[in-house]
């Protein structure tokens, strides 16, 4: 259906002079306010009259399924609806129709356009919303989309639709990547002293990276166990087995365990295994030049670097050799460990006793068959800063469930831009069906 629409503004303009700033802002305020959302409340009911006239007479092009075998309609009456967009509020009075057979009722236009029966706003207007929330919190996304967008949304309702949003949603089934990397995070949550819940949550996030570098979400759960994500992820019975070749992680007590039916082998972080050093020789009540002096130690030992040359092109001698470095930096960490016990400092040669099998993965997963691991889980660090910037910074007093659904739309938007746009895409449905053409202005006396 074609339409041609003349747009009628009135314009009381001073003879004395008046700047343009002035000009452009009113402008905006008026079409802000009124303009642009009566310009697509008049579109609707001009669709709305010619749905209802194809339908009574049974013309046109667009048809439902007929309410019954003798199917014949009439208008029944004006149903008042309003609907938050983000170019202001459209208010409708779409027409209801009725069968004259069975005395049914229905609006064409709210089955023309695919709404949901109650549903009050627009698809496009809640991604504006949920990706603002994503960056800062409720109460000012409310304040500023008054007053720089005009849409007045409550942060109550603003909370409502990115709690029933299914933006979030990340599939992980049928996934599989060359690295896991998995990590946690505190969060100040909601207590409930009746349910003995207090205000300290537990965020855990887990991310895979695919062959060709790509990033993979893979979710972020609240108060779950590690064991119960890696079931989550994958079940530890699942026929195809492991779903990556090396889990990267910071050795978090229960984490390795929980995954590691996930992966065929396991990487220690090398700069939390050296920072957690300091940690448990303080604990072990260690002076500081002894903590630096050890934690320089163990960074000059398990600093191994991999040829620069493509995999290929390294002769047999040279991987002899790197086999060789990796067993003399093994014995240098017994001694290391050694050294501690008889200096007292037992947590912290411990700490480094269980980790020794797992801090040279890399390479030997690189000797094995030339993937390049990574040996510090900086990348999933990075998504733990944005995340507890969200979650720690600008909030506080989450529930479990708010808080894992910031974090997958965070994770989401971050990691997996394509798969967030097409999400909306196929929300928003933009098929190309709606052309508007500017055809000038023109003024009359």
């Amino acid at each position: 259906m074609e339409r041609s629409i003349a747009l009628k503004v009135s314009a009381l303009l001073a003879e004395n002079g008046f700047s343009l700033d002035e000009l452009v802002l009113k402008t905006k305020e008026l079409f802000d306010r009124e303009g642009m959302a009566g310009f697509v409340g008049l579109l609707l009911d001009l669709v709305d009259a010619h749905l209802c006239t194809t339908l009574i007479h049974k013309t046109g092009d667009w048809r439902r399924a007929p309410c019954c075998e003798h199917a014949a309609y009439e208008l029944d009456r004006r149903v008042a609806r309003r609907l938050r967009t983000s170019i202001g509020t459209i208010h409708l009075r779409w027409r209801r129709l009725r069968c004259t057979h069975c005395g049914r009722s229905f609006l064409p236009l709210r089955e023309f356009l695919g709404l949901e029966r109650y549903q009050s706003k627009t698809s496009e207007l809640e991604r504006i919303v949920t990706e603002v929330v994503a960056e800062q919190n409720y109460r000012r996304l409310s304040r500023e989309l008054a007053l720089i967008g005009m849409i007045p949304v409550p942060k109550s309702t603003a909370h409502r639709w990115v709690a029933l949003s299914d933006c979030d949603e990340i599939a992980t089934g049928g996934k599989s990547a060359q690295e896991l990397l998995a990590d946690g995070t505190g969060y100040k949550r909601r207590p409930d002293a009746s349910a003995g819940v207090n205000n300290h949550g537990e965020l855990r996030v887990m991310l895979g990276v695919g062959p060709s570098g790509t990033v993979i979400p893979l979710g972020a759960w609240s108060g779950k166990s590690w064991e119960e994500i890696g079931q989550a992820i994958a079940p530890a019975t699942a026929e195809t087995g492991p779903i990556a070749d090396v889990l990267v992680s910071d050795g978090e007590q229960g984490l390795a365990e929980g995954l590691a039916h996930l992966a065929n082998d396991q990487q220690r972080c090398h700069w939390h295994q050296i920072h957690q050093l300091g940690y448990f020789m303080w604990r072990d009540k260690a002076p500081q030049d002894d903590r630096r002096a050890a934690q320089h130690q163990l960074a000059g030992i398990i600093g191994i670097e991999l040829p620069r040359q493509d995999f290929k092109m390294v002769v047999e001698e040279d991987k002899s050799a790197l086999e060789q470095t990796i067993a003399a930096a093994e014995e240098k960490l017994d001694e290391l460990v050694a050294g501690l016990v008889s200096r007292g400092y037992h947590q912290a040669a411990n700490y480094i006793r269980y980790a020794k099998d797992k801090l040279f993965t890399y390479v030997r997963l690189w000797l094995k068959c030339g993937l390049v691991s990574p040996r510090v889980s900086s990348l999933i660090e990075r998504m733990m800063r944005e995340i507890g910037r969200r979650l720690k910074r600008i909030a506080f007093g989450w529930s479990e469930a708010g808080a894992a659904k910031m974090a997958r739309i965070i994770i989401k938007r971050i990691t997996s831009a394509g798969e967030w746009n097409a999400h909306w895409h196929k929300k928003l449905r933009i098929t190309g069906q709606v052309t508007l053409t500017y055809n000038g202005t023109h003024a009359t006396a």
